[in-house]
């Protein structure tokens, strides 16, 4: 029964319902008029008693029995619980649960430097929608819980970005199963609404975004060990920048394996309570499909490697990506690697190699006013209030390098244009961000990236540069 029905008169009556009597009564019903006299004693008694039971009745459904919340501390149909954002419903005993939120998230680009019809994968100056994505978590008793999310944004095709279900029961072993995010990388596990720059880094181009599959999650040893294991189809869009899952093309499928430590989170230096390390490695095969989606700029506004169409996996590809972030007070550092090897094939010219790709990145972060870092969102201690002294919000200055590398072999065996696409990339952001409340975000990014062509025939620019202004608003 939802907490709403208690509320409404209109009610249908429920079994054993001490109230049912009341909600059947029409509104406009006049009790039957009682002869005039004094009550006899034991009549009032009677009535008092009853009086009281109603009032119990209240007290349970306004302020709650034993461990259930009631009314009032639910709120109607809004969530404070953990300090949700958006609009929740909850079962009176608190086991049904659906909350609806999300954010949207649009922005101008602006290029410094002119665009060439050479770069390939441009687009002119303008503004866009990044994000529109409305979120509806859910849970079902005290065993399940899940997520469903589109993403509506223009910007590409609308897609199902997360449907998947939660076993939670236990916090040593838990289970997903739908469509989600791998748990490979650090980077990819934020969330959209979270980053500190427009996008990810370069490592983006090598480690899966969202994929179908199962993943047993746990952590152990006073939380100072966390580990995840995985099957996922390894479907041929869930290697690099792109968001959605698509449907596997074959029967291979990809191993998932990830250790993180916090070898400090209950005792040793204060200052490194929140150091997190570890690895992470992907295994599978691809075979009628090169396994790798264009690999684009940290604004992702420029195409900087993509496999000719004539390029297949030919065996089992492996990824390792060793990782680790920190936080502490104002400050927060993140850094990431990866190191590929990916057997590729020509369909046409028969020619086949094991390619050695690899990328890193290495970023920090400092708040300019006395809020915290953190790897999820900032949060300020005073937000936006031109009544209030002092309340600005929080500030953040954040600076990111990265840089990948590709396997040689792969032009010298023509399977990607050396005339458009670079073997190396460098790239350098900074970004001034500006967190009115946990609601709203205004953020100022400026990305660059030079690039270095395989051999003399390369002709696309050598660099890219692009500023972007964008504004976010969750609910």
């Amino acid at each position: 029964m939802l907490m709403l029905e208690g509320m409404c008169t209109a009610a249908e009556p429920t079994p054993g319902d001490p109230l049912a009597a009341e909600r059947e009564m029409p509104p406009d019903t006049v009790p039957p008029e009682q002869p005039a006299g004094p009550q006899p004693l034991s009549k009032a008694r009677q009535q008092l008693r009853e009086m009281d039971r109603r009032l119990n009745v209240l007290e349970n459904l306004m302020v709650g029995r034993g461990h259930g919340r009631g009314v009032m501390e639910r709120g109607l149909g809004w969530s404070p619980e953990h300090e949700e954002r958006g609009f929740a419903l909850y079962s009176t005993d608190g086991r049904y649960r659906l909350h609806l939120n999300g954010g949207i998230q649009t922005q101008y680009n602006a290029f410094p430097r002119s665009r060439s019809s050479q770069d390939p994968g441009t687009a002119p100056d303008g503004f866009e929608f990044r994000r529109v994505r409305p979120i509806l978590d859910f849970r079902i008793a005290n065993y399940l819980r899940g997520q469903i999310m589109p993403d509506l944004a223009p910007r590409r095709r609308s897609e199902l970005y997360n449907a998947f279900v939660d076993w939670d029961y236990y916090e040593w072993a838990r289970v997903r199963i739908g469509l989600f995010k791998p748990a490979l990388s650090l980077e990819k596990l934020q969330g959209e609404f979270d980053l500190i720059f427009a996008e990810r880094s370069l490592v983006q181009n090598f480690v899966p975004f969202r994929d179908f599959g199962v993943q047993l999650t746990g952590s152990g040893f006073q939380r100072h060990i966390r580990y995840d294991l995985g099957v996922f189809n390894g479907s041929p869009q869930a290697i690099g920048p792109a968001n959605f899952g698509a449907p596997s093309t074959d029967n291979n499928k990809h191993l998932l394996v990830r250790l993180m430590a916090t070898p400090f989170l209950l005792r040793g230096p204060r200052a490194l309570r929140q150091l997190q390390i570890g690895v992470g490695v992907m295994y599978g095969a691809f075979s009628n499909t090169a396994g790798q989606q264009p690999m684009l700029t940290m604004g992702q506004d420029r195409t900087i490697f993509q496999y000719r169409d004539t390029v297949t996996g030919d065996g089992f590809h492996t990824r390792v990506v060793p990782q680790m972030m920190w936080f502490w007070g104002r400050l927060g550092v993140t850094s990431l690697f990866v190191h590929t090897w990916e057997p590729k094939r020509d369909m046409v010219t028969g020619n086949s190699a094991v390619l050695q790709h690899e990328a890193f990145v290495v970023q920090g972060q400092f708040l300019l006013t006395d809020d915290e870092a953190s790897y999820n969102r900032v949060t300020p201690k005073h937000p936006f209030d031109l009544t209030k002294p002092g309340a600005w919000g929080a500030w953040e200055l954040a600076a990111r390098y990265s840089q990948q590398r590709l396997d040689p072999e792969v032009f010298a065996l023509n399977f990607s244009d050396s005339t458009q696409f670079a073997q190396m990339t460098k790239a350098f952001s900074a970004a001034l961000n500006w967190y009115l409340n946990r609601e709203l975000r205004l953020q100022c990014i400026w990305e660059h990236s030079d690039f270095k062509g395989a051999n003399s025939s390369y002709s696309a620019s050598g660099t890219d540069d692009v500023v972007i202004s964008r504004f976010t608003i969750l609910y």
